[in-house]
């Protein structure tokens, strides 16, 4: 019971911090920086790090990972209030704490079901480059997909109740009494993010997607049966989202560090806001509502066959195939609109 009173107290300590944060302008998205303000030109605050921090400092058992957690909150909360400009120097920062992470809590990746990627896992600083470049990958993709409200939190939720589910039905068995309430806290927040009240920020992303990779490496780990592209499924759109990204901006002969306002989410934004007579706040949590309804509807058809290796290669195929359709059609739509009224 004394557990469950770390929520009750959770949503009026939201409510405070948000309002301090918005009544002093500080650690919100009015920075005058384009990509944050985008979506919403309201006051919010990216403070959902702090109350993913706080749940850690409460659940959380382990001084050392406490510890890290603690530096990878600070350096994504210098990341918030503008104190780190350089998106290299970030990166940088990024690289060297999970490696640190990495080699510390000898987090690794064991099976890829690939005989000859198998054995160059065997090799240990080729499976500390492997799990940094997919960590690196899954945090910056999700920070991608922080913009818009319902995005990033509710994919995570959609994570989390999922391999919740599994275990429900004895498919998956892992650690459920912390990540129950990990998924509780989620749902806490994604209610605060749809009203437009709060935003991850880079301390949240980095704090949330740390913990996800771990717990799903370990799924894995403890059940060797679940086939390790059904957990590259699960984590398909962030990962997905920086790739593409990535691909776009070196084609472009754009820098990839610096940000922008091409993703996919707010490309949907922006027909949303030339189509619909609706407001550009509902517009906001609509784009994050279409995005995670298909992610729902995948997630739960692939959770299905977890174990089925070709099948699950087969969905992230026709993930990519339908981002990539929609991407440029919406793209298409951008680019025919402002011509139109450029003339």
């Amino acid at each position: 019971m004394s557990d469950y009173l770390f929520f009750l107290f959770l949503i009026p300590l939201i409510i405070l911090i948000n309002f301090f944060l918005i009544k002093k302008n500080f650690l919100t998205n009015n920075t005058g920086k384009l990509h944050q303000h985008y979506t919403s030109l309201n006051q919010v605050p990216l403070s959902g790090g702090i109350y993913v921090l706080l749940f850690f400092y409460f659940f959380e058992t382990n001084v050392e990972f406490l510890i890290f957690i603690s530096i990878l909150f600070l350096i994504g909360l210098i990341a918030d209030i503008n104190l780190i400009n350089s998106p290299l120097k970030r990166f940088i920062i990024q690289i060297c704490l999970i490696v640190l992470f990495i080699i510390s809590f000898n987090i690794q990746i064991e099976d890829v079901r690939i005989n000859w990627f198998n054995e160059l896992l065997l090799n240990n600083l080729f499976n500390i480059f492997f799990c940094s470049f997919c960590f690196l990958v899954l945090i910056n993709g999700s920070n991608f997909i922080d913009g818009n409200n319902c995005l990033s939190i509710g994919y995570y939720f959609l994570i989390f109740f999922i391999i919740m589910y599994l275990n429900y039905n004895n498919s998956i068995f892992f650690e459920i009494e912390k990540n129950l309430f990990f998924l509780i806290l989620l749902f806490i927040l994604l209610i605060f993010n749809l009203l437009n009240q709060l935003y991850l920020g880079d301390s949240g992303i980095y704090l949330i997607s740390i913990y996800s990779g771990v717990t799903l490496i370990n799924i894995l780990k403890s059940n060797s049966y679940v086939s390790p592209y059904f957990i590259a499924v699960l984590l398909w759109y962030p990962a997905f989202e920086i790739l593409f990204s990535l691909f776009r901006k070196f084609k472009n002969k754009f820098s990839p560090m610096d940000p922008d306002t091409m993703h996919l989410h707010q490309l949907i934004f922006f027909y949303l806001n030339k189509t619909k007579n609706f407001k550009k706040n509902w517009n906001n949590s609509i784009t994050g509502l279409i995005i995670n309804s298909y992610n729902v509807v995948i997630l739960l058809f692939a959770s299905i066959y977890h174990y089925y290796t070709k099948l699950q290669i087969a969905i992230l195929l026709i993930n990519m195939a339908i981002y990539m359709i929609a991407y440029f059609y919406f793209l298409t739509f951008k680019r025919s609109f402002e011509k139109k009224f450029d003339h």
